[in-house]
């Protein structure tokens, strides 16, 4: 069976993660843990890189690190994973969802614009499978407006737009280790240029040890959002390699780009000259006119697993009653015929090729 995507766990994992162990250094407190943090920052061109337990658990700070209060706005993409969503309205966040441009899955500057009140504090674009968004013009926006610019980088470490790396243009950044380019198991990270921001953040992930008020300006509630040292360890050893992860996922990315641009039944968004897209998950996109569960099922059937794009969160359950928003077209046709297919670092040239020919195979067949 080829599965969506698998870690590649090496030796160089395996010597940092016994290391660490023998030390007995196990908790936050091991060596790893500022060892990763200090490459992290430097590999994406920051002043400062925080370490977490989860991506999610750091957008789960997001509102209190910001210093924002009840009924202030986050616009957020719609179309997006949907943790990112329950984490920050956890957080008391009101959210307003926005579409993505068309045929794209990054978020719709124009839509923004006309979703922006007087509340808004933030815009949180996602760099979804490792697309970037408009980072510049988002980012001239903030400025003029005065709003945070928070990325959600959880799926695009890596990523680059216009020679520059995402989570080095926002305010407050996000990333995740779980299973993306980073594969330490669990683990996240904030990036920042800000001081301010990076020891707030720090205070509010790391309770005090012995519950005194002297202790890290100890006065207001903070819980245990801390990466462990073994998290740490690995995560360091796939930051050392994280630019040989990214060729293999571009080189993969190539070949189903070539398997695909002729087929009228599948389609694939296409990268930009200005961009380096990581392609966390390779996604295709179906002809309208092929029921999407029986090509699932089907390649299943022949050993491949895909699994269909998110469904925008303004349809979620969870935030249908509160969002004002009623309809996204664009995000909403690429959640009908959006499929992620197998797109492991550990795929073998024939394995991707074969996906390919199995999954050309079965579109022309069901149209």
């Amino acid at each position: 069976m080829i599965r969506l995507d698998e870690p590649l766990v090496g030796k160089k994992e395996i010597k940092y993660l016994n290391h660490a162990i023998k030390s007995g250094w196990i908790s936050s407190q091991g060596p790893f843990v500022k060892k990763l943090e200090s490459k992290f920052a430097k590999y994406i061109g920051v002043k400062y890189a925080i370490s977490c337990a989860s991506g999610t658990g750091a957008l789960s700070l997001l509102f209190k690190t910001l210093n924002l209060k009840k009924g202030d706005e986050v616009i957020m993409q719609s179309l997006t994973f949907s943790a990112d969503g329950f984490a920050l309205l956890q957080s008391g966040a009101k959210i307003i969802f926005v579409d993505c441009q068309p045929g794209k899955f990054t978020v719709d500057l124009e839509d923004i614009k006309k979703k922006i009140t007087k509340k808004t504090k933030v815009i949180s674009p996602t760099h979804l499978y490792g697309f970037p968004a408009d980072m510049y013009k988002l980012k001239r926006l903030c400025k003029q407006k005065k709003i945070y610019l928070v990325e959600d980088c959880s799926q695009s470490t890596g990523t680059k737009y216009k020679g520059k790396m995402v989570g080095s243009f926002g305010d407050f950044n996000i990333h995740s280790f779980h299973n993306k380019l980073i594969a330490s198991g669990e683990g996240g990270m904030i990036t920042t240029n800000s001081s301010k921001l990076a020891k707030r953040f720090e205070n509010l992930k790391n309770p005090p040890s012995v519950n005194r008020p002297e202790e890290m300006n100890f006065s207001e509630i903070s819980m245990n959002h801390r990466m462990s040292n073994l998290h740490a360890a690995v995560g360091l050893a796939q930051l050392e390699r994280i630019e040989s992860s990214i060729a293999k996922k571009i080189k993969m990315a190539k070949i189903y780009d070539r398997r695909f641009e002729k087929s009228k039944n599948i389609g694939f968004i296409k990268t930009q000259k200005h961009e380096r897209v990581v392609y966390w998950r390779y996604t295709i996109l179906l002809n309208k006119k092929i029921n999407i569960n029986k090509f699932i099922n089907l390649a299943e059937k022949n050993g491949i697993i895909t699994r269909k794009t998110y469904l925008p969160l303004h349809m979620h359950p969870v935030f249908k009653k509160n969002s004002r928003v009623r309809k996204l077209p664009n995000c909403e046709q690429i959640s009908k015929i959006g499929l992620d297919i197998p797109s492991s670092i550990k795929m073998k040239n024939s394995q991707i090729n074969f996906v390919a020919k199995i999954l050309l195979k079965i579109a022309d067949n069901l149209t």
